[in-house]
């Protein structure tokens, strides 16, 4: 098993560490869990890499262009791991997608599995974003019935794309994030989704732990 450093990421293990303990321990298990599952794959045969992204990022198409494929998740890596990345995915035909995830205060920590079943070959992704900054991609991804994982350099430039025919395994529930929209908020008793404990409105504001797994099959 091929494994980066989660202790290299800056935008979920920083937030972490700025959060509860219970958004502390959320990260702390989404890792766990990324390995855990990792050497299932590895015990059962198949060749693995593990990534964990610097940064999530829930990308939007360009206004008006339909033919624009480079919405989606996007996430960061380091050089060194950008590069091994590169070479694993570079012949793969993913066909089968696993997305596994859980919700703490507004953030969401998620592993994207990818899998090659004719090469025995999977991909982990491990991740945290804000649902409120996801609300479009939600919304496009289910208007156009697909989704995207990208994996991206400093300067922004696309080095990997994985294309996922079903969203329904990133988005289980859009309503959640739609919830997140200004209009939508206006309306909510108790202030803002996920809001933190401390806040003002942070009785009503509490999110549970929901883990969600789903899989798909990708053409």
């Amino acid at each position: 098993m091929v494994e980066t450093n989660p202790d290299e990421n800056p935008d979920a293990h920083d937030r972490a560490a700025r959060g509860t303990d219970s958004v502390k321990d959320a990260w702390q298990r989404t890792i766990e869990d990324t390995r855990a599952m990792a050497a299932d794959r590895e015990e059962a045969g198949y060749e693995t890499l593990v990534v964990f992204a610097d940064d999530t990022a829930p990308a939007i198409p360009e206004h008006g262009d339909d033919d624009d494929d480079s919405w989606g998740f996007s996430y960061l890596l380091p050089k060194s791991d950008r590069a091994e990345f590169a070479d694993f995915v570079a012949d793969a035909e993913f066909d089968e997608t696993g997305v596994y995830q859980a919700r703490e205060q507004g953030d969401v920590f998620m592993v994207v599995e990818c899998i090659d079943m004719d090469a025995e070959r999977v991909l982990f992704i491990a991740s945290a974003y804000q649902m409120r900054t996801a609300v479009d991609l939600v919304r496009t991804a289910m208007d156009r019935d697909e989704m995207y994982t990208h994996v991206r350099d400093l300067s922004g430039e696309i080095v990997g794309t994985i294309h996922h025919d079903d969203p329904s395994g990133f988005f289980p529930d859009p309503d959640e994030y739609y919830a997140f929209e200004p209009e939508q908020l206006n309306q909510m008793p108790g202030g803002l989704p996920g809001q933190e404990p401390d806040d003002e409105a942070a009785p009503e504001a509490d999110a549970e732990d929901e883990d969600t797994a789903s899989s798909e099959d990708d053409a």
